[in-house]
């Protein structure tokens, strides 16, 4: 590890716990919050850079930045906040309870709920609402519909200004998911029969059961982790989350949830990480496995490569326009992305690749 990666992890570890910041050697901030910023965790430490004193200190330039950072995320946790109430608001007058996911149900577990970042807001509705909340949403002046609702896909997207708000009638992209019916038992536990209501704005406000908050947050970096990329901020997410409801968690519940979807591997290895690097207490961490030492190395050099959705995807972007080139560029591709997973994850890359072929090179499986 690099002096800016240890002096990145110190600031992270200060900012999530409230521990005193302990840093070792002069500071490279811009090192440091470059990092930040491809993990999106650079509003998190400029809050705990800004109260550091003495040599360590921010220059004044580097400081100024910072405060800008914060206000301008402030800013758009107020727009999206009032976007948010807007929307539940008119839901619940109709009787639909939306479930806020990720966003500010995350947020509202950090320390301080003003600086975890987010763009968007997620509201699942489920199958039977769906069309109807579409539709009730649509009446918010302002909003920009990006495409008609339709009976597949996983959301619907309206934008009001720069925020985008997400209607799903699912909560997961499971395509290709051999396990779909079990994350649909799973989906029905967490989002509609053990649904917690939390006050917000004035509002009884829906989000997961504690238990999904952590399956959710943690199969939510899973798939951008295949897909997209994963940054510490996902793993902050997690990381934030079990220490919350840590000892309010059915472990045997989550166990049974991990296990049946294939996923223990991943987890406790995703979970070494968070011990070793974000500093969670290991009794905090459900199925904590020291022995996955060596791949969780592996991983933390592809999440710091990675980054925050920021995966370098060269053979996505060269895909042939010609229809006949296209089956045979996602057939290769399906063999390139099991190379890439079968180094870290051998059971679950044999697990893709044969469902991607099976159902297509890729095509989704839809909830009908």
């Amino acid at each position: 590890m690099t002096n800016p990666e240890s002096q990145y992890f110190a600031l992270m570890r200060s900012a999530l716990w409230g521990t005193p910041t302990v840093i070792e050697g002069e500071v490279d901030w811009d090192a440091v919050m470059r990092l930040a910023k491809h993990h999106a965790t650079n509003v998190l430490l400029s809050d705990v850079a800004s109260q550091i004193k003495g040599n360590d200190r921010p220059s004044d330039s580097m400081l100024g930045e910072m405060q800008s950072a914060m206000r301008f995320n402030l800013i758009n946790q107020m727009q999206l906040k009032r976007i948010l109430v807007s929307a539940v608001k008119l839901l619940q007058a109709r009787n639909i309870d939306p479930v806020l996911l990720k966003g500010f149900s995350l947020a509202m577990l950090y320390p301080n709920p003003n600086l975890r970042q987010f763009g968007d807001i997620d509201l699942y509705v489920g199958l039977n609402d769906f069309h109807e909340a579409c539709k009730l949403l649509r009446t918010i002046p302002g909003g920009y519909n990006w495409e008609e609702e339709v009976d597949s896909g996983r959301h619907y997207n309206i934008e009001f200004g720069h925020y985008p708000m997400e209607i799903h009638r699912v909560s997961a992209d499971l395509s290709g998911y051999k396990e779909l019916a079990v994350y649909e038992t799973i989906e029905r536990e967490g989002l509609h029969e053990k649904a917690q209501h939390v006050d917000f704005e004035g509002l009884k406000l829906a989000i997961p059961s504690k238990e999904f908050m952590v399956f959710y947050t943690f199969f939510h970096a899973w798939h951008h982790f295949l897909t997209t990329g994963v940054g510490w901020r996902q793993l902050s997410d997690l990381a934030i989350t079990l220490h919350a409801y840590h000892d309010q968690l059915d472990t045997d519940k989550l166990y049974q949830w991990i296990t049946s979807m294939h996923l223990l591997k991943p987890w406790q290895t995703f979970g070494y990480l968070l011990v070793e690097n974000l500093g969670l207490p290991k009794a905090e961490m459900p199925f904590y496995e020291p022995s996955c030492r060596r791949r969780a190395h592996k991983l933390f050099s592809r999440v710091m490569a990675e980054g925050n959705f920021l995966r370098p995807n060269r053979f996505k972007r060269n895909r042939p326009k010609r229809t006949s080139m296209k089956k045979l560029h996602s057939f290769i591709g399906i063999f390139v992305n099991f190379f890439q997973l079968s180094a870290l994850f051998p059971g679950q890359a044999f697990r893709e690749m044969n469902t991607a072929l099976k159902k297509g090179f890729g095509k989704k499986i839809q909830k009908k």
